[in-house]
């Protein structure tokens, strides 16, 4: 009789936490952000937090989606947040944060580290979230700006992200996570999406301007849109993209290939205490346009092509990598990476050297090009 009683009793206990939502938030009482931008003035020494809000007072059916600005700063980055409250009813929210964007100069300043742990940390905030470098002066110039299709710019600027790859190849997608990890990983440097403002229709306008480039957490320079392709290509995510090649053996650039896919394979040798890095890009292209009059159906052209577009690939590559040598010092191509993880031992003995070895590093790139598709129908 006790132990049903006990039964009872405990099963009682455990259908009480089950009855609600207990903690249940309704819409009115929180203020919902779609996006942050983050700055450090060092002048103050103080963040500043550019919060993106849903404005649920404008939002209809009839208008859509609409969105307000919320400033605030503090000496800490829970500080600037919390500051947000003096001027809002509600407190922020940020379960539904589509997008971080974080500022050219806090970048510079190595406080990269702080931001992303604080967010990683935080209860609410998503670790799938998508985060950007500005280029312009500061992060909140990028969330002020009207989107072109969506009244909310976090949302467009986060689906601008999310479809570069398989459409221009000029940035690369990252999201918080993916930082978090690559700060503590060894023998690999990180690159995270640019964007900047230009001109549509004489009015601003966020465009993908390629990849920012770090050593650590230290903002050091920058890739543009057609170096970030070339960059791609080395490491195996690229996955979609335009590459203009010439149908001849001149300069002129007449013919377009539409990228379908592309593997990339990464190896090295290591030889009289030389290491020697190789890397073989094999790609699927479809032929999309020709300026000139040109014999689709003759396999000596398509040949032609082909050639030509693996000439162009393994140049471009190889100038990329060079650059990043020479210029920024610091293994975006995780190299060392991949040394690492085939060979702890060798890593443990070239790690405290690899700054000097990475810059002399002898890398040989070779291209394949399949032109699958022309989109030529013969006439019978």
């Amino acid at each position: 009789m006790v132990k049903k009683v006990v039964c009872v009793l405990l099963c009682l206990s455990m259908i009480f936490p089950l009855s609600g939502c207990w903690s249940y938030i309704g819409l009115n009482e929180i203020t919902i952000v779609a996006g942050v931008g983050i700055d450090y003035d060092k002048a103050s020494e103080e963040y500043m937090i550019t919060s993106e809000v849903i404005d649920i007072s404008k939002s209809n059916k009839q208008t859509g989606i609409k969105s307000s600005i919320v400033e605030s700063s503090g000496k800490t980055i829970f500080e600037a947040v919390r500051s947000a409250k003096r001027k809002l009813i509600n407190k922020l929210y940020w379960g539904n944060a589509q997008l971080l964007v974080i500022g050219n100069g806090l970048a510079q300043q190595g406080k990269i580290s702080a931001v992303i742990d604080w967010f990683m940390s935080d209860e609410e905030c998503r670790e799938t979230v998508d985060v950007i470098i500005s280029q312009e002066k500061t992060a909140g110039e990028l969330l002020k700006t009207e989107g072109l299709t969506d009244s909310v710019t976090s949302y467009e600027l986060r689906e601008i992200i999310n479809d570069d790859q398989s459409n221009t190849a000029s940035i690369r997608k990252v999201t918080l996570y993916q930082i978090f990890n690559l700060l503590r990983a060894r023998g690999v440097s990180m690159v995270l999406p640019a964007l900047h403002l230009t001109k549509n229709a004489d009015k601003p306008a966020a465009e993908a301007n390629g990849l920012a480039v770090f050593k650590k957490d230290n903002l050091i320079g920058y890739l543009s849109p057609n170096d970030t392709k070339s960059y791609l290509f080395a490491v195996g995510d690229i996955n979609g993209g335009i590459l203009p090649v010439s149908s001849t053996d001149e300069n002129k650039t007449d013919v377009s290939l539409e990228i379908t896919k592309s593997k990339t394979k990464t190896s090295y040798s290591y030889q009289e205490g030389k290491i020697t890095v190789e890397i073989k890009i094999d790609t699927d292209v479809s032929l999309d346009e020709v300026e000139k009059e040109t014999d689709l159906l003759d396999e000596k052209k398509i040949t032609e092509i082909e050639s030509n577009a693996q000439k162009r690939i393994e140049k471009q590559v190889s100038d990329v990598i060079k650059t990043v040598q020479t210029e920024y010092d610091s293994d975006i191509f995780g190299f060392g990476s991949m040394i690492y993880k085939k060979d702890p031992k060798l890593w443990d003995q070239l790690e405290p050297q690899w700054d000097k070895i990475f810059q002399t590093l002898q890398v040989k790139v070779t291209s394949k090009v399949n032109i699958i598709n022309t989109a030529f129908l013969r006439a019978h």
